[in-house]
């Protein structure tokens, strides 16, 4: 409910200021396999996707409209059939009047040099796509043998490297056009970003400083600084965790809210073996470990084991998220102090994923073992 209040209240707000200045692009064009049939023409913002008309397309496959756009911002246009199918995307700036041309499947477009190069980029990334894609099936495949598979591998470790890299080329020529920031968002097939890296935090600030000015109150401007801050704070967590000191501590109990809001302790759970253990959902390499403790966990709660996991989280709504998305059963447990919780300090944690393992007296055997180390010590504890 509160998600459509502040979408309803969000659309006021940009319905009343398009009431107050008009903003418009008009678009003609002609298409192969439409006529005497409507398109659907969509603008998407950071927040929501809004349909703003349907166009006529004559008998000829020929349309043109004098479309009202919500903002002075380069508006981020979608182009459907009937069907809802996605045609074509446009950047279109207030006042433009573009030309489309769709044919077999492909498209060219005047009169909007911002939607020339999103064109550029999508194209790109579909040519990259399509090439993971058939890598990946020999990857995937029990035919492909080993020296096939090495060259698959790197074939795709290759081809994703050029893909950022011919992004990360877009960004830097472009600075100042509305399309480095659709360069900055694209993802790969998986869904990954292109931009997901700690110091991609760069590129996020090449934008900011060249665009900062012109569109300093643009919605998309406002994700940009915000995901840059994020990054940056990120960062410092990871450096601050990387400048902690090892030394020798003492392992004082812990009490921290699950995500029903109960307060759970660590020295509860005495008389199993336990693995106390600390991660972030806002860190990517956190999922791939949790995925390794999953099959241990399955394995070994049967034989009186147990996980309690601590978060460094701030976001509530992210942390339940990965809890969910990543079908974390065991204890999870969050104050949502991020690197000013309690255990943080008291436990020393210096990186993440960090963990110690408990025997079943309580008594600390191992500390930031992983893998099959981590599985041998824990089976071995649980005879």
């Amino acid at each position: 409910m509160k998600r459509k209040i502040s979408i309803t209240l969000l659309f006021a707000v940009i319905c009343f200021a398009s009431c107050t200045k008009k903003h418009s692009v008009f678009i003609n064009g002609t298409f192969d396999n439409i006529s005497n049939e409507k398109i659907i023409i969509e603008q998407k913002t950071a927040s929501f996707t809004l349909c703003l008309d349907s166009v006529q397309v004559n008998a000829d496959g020929k349309f043109s409209t004098d479309l009202k756009i919500l903002t002075a911002e380069p508006a981020f246009l979608i182009i459907k059939n009937k069907k809802g199918k996605q045609l074509l995307m446009l950047l279109a700036e207030d006042g433009e009047k573009i030309n489309i041309k769709y044919e077999k499947g492909n498209y060219t477009v005047e009169g909007s040099q911002t939607s020339a190069y999103v064109k550029e980029l999508s194209e790109t990334m579909s040519k990259t796509s399509q090439a993971i894609d058939s890598l990946r099936k020999i990857i995937n495949s029990e035919k492909t043998s080993d020296n096939d598979l090495q060259s698959a591998k790197t074939a795709l470790a290759k081809k994703i490297i050029e893909q950022k890299r011919n992004n990360i080329k877009f960004i830097v020529s472009h600075p100042k056009s509305y399309a480095a920031i659709f360069a900055l968002y694209q993802q790969y097939p998986s869904g990954a970003k292109i931009f997901g890296d700690e110091n991609d935090f760069l590129f996020y600030k090449v934008i900011i400083d060249s665009m900062d000015v012109k569109y300093s109150q643009a919605e998309y401007m406002t994700v940009v600084k915000r995901d840059y801050n994020e990054m940056q704070r990120l960062l410092n967590l990871k450096n601050k965790l990387e400048s902690q000191p090892i030394e020798e501590i003492s392992y004082p109990d812990i009490e921290l809210p699950d995500r029903n809001g109960k307060k759970i302790k660590l020295s509860s759970l005495q008389g199993k073996t336990v693995l106390l253990t600390f991660w972030s959902s806002e860190i990517k390499d956190n999922q791939f470990d949790n995925k390794l403790l999953t099959d241990i966990y399955e394995k070994y709660h049967s034989k009186n084991f147990e996980i309690y996991q601590v978060s460094f989280d701030t976001e509530r709504e992210l942390w339940l998220r990965a809890i969910d998305n990543q079908k974390l059963t065991w204890i999870n447990v969050c104050d949502f102090k991020g690197s000013n919780s309690i255990p943080f300090g008291l436990y020393n944690i210096r990186k993440l994923p960090s963990n110690f393992i408990l025997d079943k007296d309580g008594q600390f055997v191992a500390r930031d073992i992983f893998g099959e180390e981590l599985e041998n010590q824990i089976q071995l504890l649980c005879k």
